[in-house]
């Protein structure tokens, strides 16, 4: 029998404003596991969320920690001596720029979404701050350029029964498109993107869970995995089901004076659901974070508020659920084995040459309903 496993921890509450972060289990990421409902503005815990690899292109040998000649966008490999390999992702799966309507043609073609997994890192669980010498803020407690999987261990307890069920979940604050995987590396092993290749989760089912962290709130929506042209091969991933606004920006999507669609293409678009209102963060009626989406979505909108790039939602009604503080929910099959392990999350992006990855900590305890148990020289069944 499949067993839902509870974990023994608090799930945090997490405003990730900046880019991407692993929700629960709480990651190594997440500084001294600052508690987020007590932080400031909409700031990650612990800046959790600056911790990531920065000018990675599928199939160069490693990253260049630098921001690429022309921006995080329209940008051209730079792969030091090395050429980058053609993408291997089937155009089916594709979150950006979907059958190249951009002006700029297929800009996203080396960026890592398009041959999930084949992207280098620096760090497996990302880098505090990205860049060599600047870029995003420098996490609390670390310097410029320090390596995640150096951090030590949080101190908090997250355990998982053998060939159960777990659940883990992560938070975008800019959407960059892509998917993710889930995977394990063996404490005591060196971490490295390698050991993690070695194990790799399996999703359980064919849906997300939308959990609304402030009040409870969940509901289900579809999931779409990927198996093919995923490294390791036959490894799954899932696409990220939130869908930016239909530009090369994500945001801005919008019309001149003269009616002329200025950074965005139209045709194709996913309509934006008209039910739906956006209010600034001063109960303006513009629009906060570029919230509307003049042109449509880069494809289907999952749920109300489930679209966009700045995903910092307001309360519409007193006593409502943030619209922003929602997690994505997934279940995961845990492998028949036991012990200490790190967990990764790693998000390959397909609007820019990034990598988001966070790990945590997990022990992984014998299924008894499985298991002999030998008691006083007894075996026990």
């Amino acid at each position: 029998m499949d067993m839902m496993v509870g974990v023994v921890f608090t799930i945090l509450i997490s405003r990730v404003s900046a880019h991407g972060g692993l929700a629960f289990p709480p990651p190594r990421n997440n500084y001294n596991n600052t508690d987020p409902v007590n932080s400031p503005g909409f700031d990650c815990p612990g800046l959790e969320c600056h911790w990531f690899n920065e000018g990675c292109w599928i199939g160069c040998e490693t990253c260049t920690m630098e921001m690429p000649e022309g921006g995080n966008y329209w940008n051209k490999p730079e792969c030091k001596g090395r050429q980058p390999m053609e993408p291997t992702l089937p155009e089916r799966y594709r979150t950006w720029n979907i059958g190249n309507p951009s002006s700029q043609g297929d800009w996203t073609r080396y960026h890592p979404w398009r041959a999930p997994g084949y992207a280098p890192v620096v760090d497996p669980c990302g880098v505090a701050g990205a860049y060599k010498q600047h870029g995003d803020p420098v996490p609390p407690g670390s310097k410029l350029g320090d390596l995640g999987s150096k951090l030590p261990k949080l101190g908090v307890k997250t355990e998982w029964t053998a060939g159960g069920v777990a659940e883990v979940g992560a938070m975008m604050g800019t959407n960059h498109g892509g998917g993710y995987v889930y995977s394990l590396c063996p404490a005591g092993e060196p971490i490295t993107e390698e050991c993690f290749q070695r194990t790799t989760l399996k999703f359980v089912d064919d849906h997300h869970t939308i959990r609304y962290l402030d009040n409870g709130t969940q509901f289900d929506i579809p999931a779409m995995s990927v198996n093919e042209g995923t490294w390791p091969k036959g490894s799954t991933w899932r696409r990220n089901p939130i869908p930016a606004c239909n530009c090369d920006n994500g945001r801005g999507c919008v019309y001149d004076k003269k009616g002329t669609l200025t950074s965005a293409y139209a045709d194709g678009a996913e309509p934006q659901p008209p039910h739906l209102t956006c209010i600034d963060g001063d109960g303006g009626p513009q629009g906060h974070n570029d919230c509307k989406c003049p042109t449509g979505t880069q494809f289907p909108v999952p749920f109300d508020y489930g679209y966009g790039d700045k995903l910092h939602w307001v309360k519409l009604k007193p006593n409502s659920p943030d619209r922003y503080m929602w997690a994505v929910v997934d279940r995961v099959r845990v492998p028949e084995v036991s012990g200490d392990f790190v967990l990764r999350w790693r998000w390959d992006c397909e609007q820019t040459p990034q990598v988001w990855s966070h790990c945590a900590d997990v022990t992984i305890v014998a299924n008894k309903t499985k298991q002999d148990v030998q008691l006083n020289g007894d075996v026990v069944v």
